[in-house]
């Protein structure tokens, strides 16, 4: 049985490693694997997640991260996976933004999990709290550029170009390596 913190995160590189590379079969298996050795490893259930979520399976996806999240309930990425799985996939929207909620409750200063919220509400007509958790995203990161196009997009569905303009300006001053998608 993996228990130290050394054998647990050389599993969680192989894992990540597969996953960077789309191989979702030996994501699952290398997962499944590592529970049955270690049924207490959350991280072998987020892993389920990932690859069963990226294979089609959401069911059982949502299964492997609620699993993951009774194991250890303070993991922010399990909470966010779930939340993404909840919003697009399940079409559960009321669900998933209360789960992206509890994840940033567990990690309030975490700019994507704002993002992730603002991109939610905004998607469901709700402009105002998306200004004001894009808002909370850019407080964390003012050149966070997912966070300004998510506070444009609103800002624009409300008719507010004063602030559409503002991100524009705001965008302009960015440095072009920081065009890249937020993990």
């Amino acid at each position: 049985m993996l228990s130290t913190e050394s054998e647990t995160e050389q599993r969680a590189e192989a894992a990540r490693d597969l996953c960077e590379k789309g191989a979702w079969p030996r994501v699952l298996a290398l997962a499944q694997d590592w529970h049955a050795e270690n049924p207490a490893a959350a991280k072998a259930l987020f892993y389920q997640g990932i690859a069963l979520a990226a294979s089609g399976r959401f069911v059982e996806a949502e299964t492997a991260y609620r699993r993951a999240l009774a194991l250890d309930p303070t993991d922010f990425n399990t909470r966010n996976n779930l939340a993404g799985l909840l919003f697009e996939a399940r079409q559960k929207p009321a669900e998933a933004i209360q789960c992206m909620q509890e994840a940033l409750k567990v990690d309030p200063q975490n700019k994507v999990g704002w993002a992730n919220l603002t991109s939610m509400v905004g998607r469901l007509g709700r402009h105002d709290k998306a200004l004001e958790f894009a808002e909370r995203a850019l407080t964390l990161d003012p050149n966070f550029v997912e966070a300004h196009l998510h506070k444009a997009s609103a800002a624009k569905a409300l008719g507010r170009m004063e602030i559409v303009k503002e991100v524009c300006a705001a965008l302009a001053a960015i440095r072009p390596e920081n065009f890249r998608r937020a993990r």
